[in-house]
């Protein structure tokens, strides 16, 4: 069962934040609800306090994220229901961070290109914002959504003693950290710049369905060093002597056989694709020129690529106009596909320099050792055992801190320890599996006694206590993790409580346990069904709604002919009688 934690561990590894530039949903992340509802009646506003929480998490730049700043961003995400499992919350806090690291960087780079937004402009943003969830409050509390803010007050009063209108102001506001909206200030002047941009013409919306297919003659910097500028000097001179392309392409390039064997044709992409590719190696003005040229009939001169690896001549072997046949109906749709391409690549290039300039540093301890983690799922074992060595010496001092989040840190130097054992039994070190056997045991216990509990620590410890001997330990152990499972997702769990319980000789607590799974999992399957269901009958509510609106156009488009065809003659028109 020692797979169970292991298992865990590697699927929450496995879990990366996949670096997009998509922006933070930076304004309808805090329903001002789940604030207001949260406290219960009589209840005071609890103000964030606790300890550690001016410690920094990120650097980038010069500015410096805070943990303060990272919970705030973190119950912006969550809507003030962060998660409580300790692989979850470790989970969270690393994805937040990278994300608002990577979106901090792009700000910062923005702000460098002239988009820097002024206090008046946050303020305003803030201002909305509030205002936003205020609205949103309102629609919940009065009748029919209406009423001013005196009818609003007195509605959060009656709910609540303690509440009022100022009050919720002045909480949602403290809810959400102003680097939230210096950051969606600077990217949507940018984001407006760029739509204001771009007013393409049909040829250029037209393009979006042309298939372009180049081909290359590639000469590589590191197979002939110093002499590779000759050579496609050289295979440039037959080129214009009248030597074939596809011969010159046999005869000089270094690309792969499959390449070559087809006269240096690379795979084919849309026009835009291939423009980006050839502007990220060679710039904007040479790429445009490449996509100006004649199938089989024009190439470039010797180019060298930006990052210096080779030298290259391009041509163009094919192109291919595949517009639908509904171009001209759907024109403006079309466009509108144009410009958020456009909009996409540019915000893409400008995270690219954003990552180059402004490089994100995780200055917290424990999530520099999370990311570290992160990255030896790809590792052969030996270099796995290295890190994972390194990451457990680093997480013994945070432990041993009063680093706010040291259970986290407890918990992570658990898992990692469990590794160890296990690549050093994979390896057959019998001394190393047992010396950290008894830093696993010693971790374990001390997790517990210091008033920590999860699940899979739970299970881990039964498992670990059986291979001891020590049954009657290990059925405490099952016996609390059994209490614990008690959600629908949490079946998985008491199958391996179940399985334990057979270890540990008692078939009668497994069977009850295997039972309870199996209902939990069906109670699970009927509450994915129910969701279904409620899905599908929105969406049907959906469509019947947008079925109306369209009869309702088409009822209104007849009228305004109908009406159009019934008008007085023209006063320049030949008129009866005159």
């Amino acid at each position: 069962m020692a797979n169970i934690t292991v298992r865990t561990f590697r699927e929450l590894l496995k879990r990366k934040l996949v670096k997009g530039i998509g922006l933070i949903a930076l304004l309808a992340i805090v329903a001002s609800m789940v604030i207001f509802f949260a406290i219960p009646p009589g209840a005071p506003i609890q103000r964030e306090q606790g300890i550690g929480l001016d410690q920094p998490v990120v650097k980038v730049g010069d500015v410096i994220v805070t943990e303060g700043e990272l919970q705030k961003f973190i119950n912006a995400q969550t809507q003030n229901n962060p998660p409580t499992e300790y692989g979850a919350i470790l989970q969270m806090r690393y994805q937040t961070a990278q994300s608002l690291a990577n979106q901090l960087a792009m700000t910062l780079e923005l702000e460098k290109l002239g988009y820097r937004a002024t206090n008046a402009e946050i303020e305003t943003a803030k201002e909305e914002y509030i205002k936003s969830q205020i609205d949103l409050l309102r629609q919940q509390l009065l009748p029919e959504g209406k009423g001013d803010d005196r009818d609003l007050d007195k509605a959060l009063r009656e709910r609540n003693p303690n509440m009022s209108l100022k009050r919720l102001r002045d909480q949602i506001a403290a809810e959400v950290p102003d680097l939230q909206f210096r950051i969606f200030v600077t990217q949507d002047k940018f984001l407006k710049s760029l739509r204001e941009k771009y007013n393409p013409t049909d040829e250029q919306v037209r393009l979006m369905f042309e298939q372009v297919y180049p081909a290359r003659i590639f000469v590589s910097v590191e197979k002939h060093k110093d002499k590779a500028q000759a050579r496609i000097q050289e295979a440039y001179k037959a080129l214009k002597s009248g030597k074939p392309f596809a011969e010159v392409v046999q005869q000089y390039s270094d690309d792969p056989e499959p390449i070559k064997k087809h006269g240096g044709r690379v795979t084919g992409s849309g026009y835009y694709e291939i423009q980006e590719q050839l502007t990220s190696l060679f710039g904007a003005e040479v790429a445009n020129r490449i996509m100006a040229f004649k199938p089989n009939q024009d190439y470039s001169e010797p180019l060298q690529d930006k990052e210096k690896k080779g030298y290259y001549i391009y041509a163009i072997a094919e192109r291919k106009m595949e517009a639908p046949p509904d171009f001209n109906e759907k024109k403006d749709q079309y466009r509108q596909a144009f410009v958020t391409m456009r909009v996409s690549n540019e915000q893409q290039r400008v995270m690219n320099a954003a990552l180059q300039d402004f490089k994100p540093e995780l200055v917290d301890p424990l999530l520099a050792q999370y990311d570290k983690l992160t990255k030896t799922m790809a590792m052969q074992t030996p270099e796995r055992l290295k890190t994972f060595k390194e990451v457990n010496d680093a997480l013994t001092p945070v432990v041993n801190s009063s680093n706010p989040n040291v259970r986290l840190a407890q918990w992570m130097q658990i898992l990692v320890l469990n590794q160890l054992v296990q690549l050093h039994k994979e390896v057959k070190d019998k001394e190393g599996e047992k010396k950290y056997r008894e830093q696993l045991t010693a971790a374990v216990n001390r997790f517990f006694n210091e008033g920590g509990e999860d699940l899979n620590i739970r299970l881990l410890r039964a498992e670990m206590l059986i291979e001891q001997g020590k049954k009657q330990e290990a059925l405490n152990d099952l016996e609390i993790a059994a209490g614990l499972a008690a959600r629908p997702n949490d079946f998985r769990y008491l199958f391996g409580i179940a399985e334990l319980y057979e270890k540990a000789g008692r078939k009668d607590l497994a069977q009850q346990t295997q039972k309870r799974a199996q209902d939990l999992q069906k109670a699970l399957q009927r509450q994915q069904e129910e969701q279904q269901r409620m899905i599908q009958k929105q969406l049907e509510a959906l469509r019947k709604q947008q079925e109306a609106e369209q009869k309702k156009q088409q009822e209104a488009q007849k009228q305004a002919q109908s009406g159009a065809q019934q008008q007085p003659p023209a006063q320049n028109a030949p008129q009866q009688g005159k």
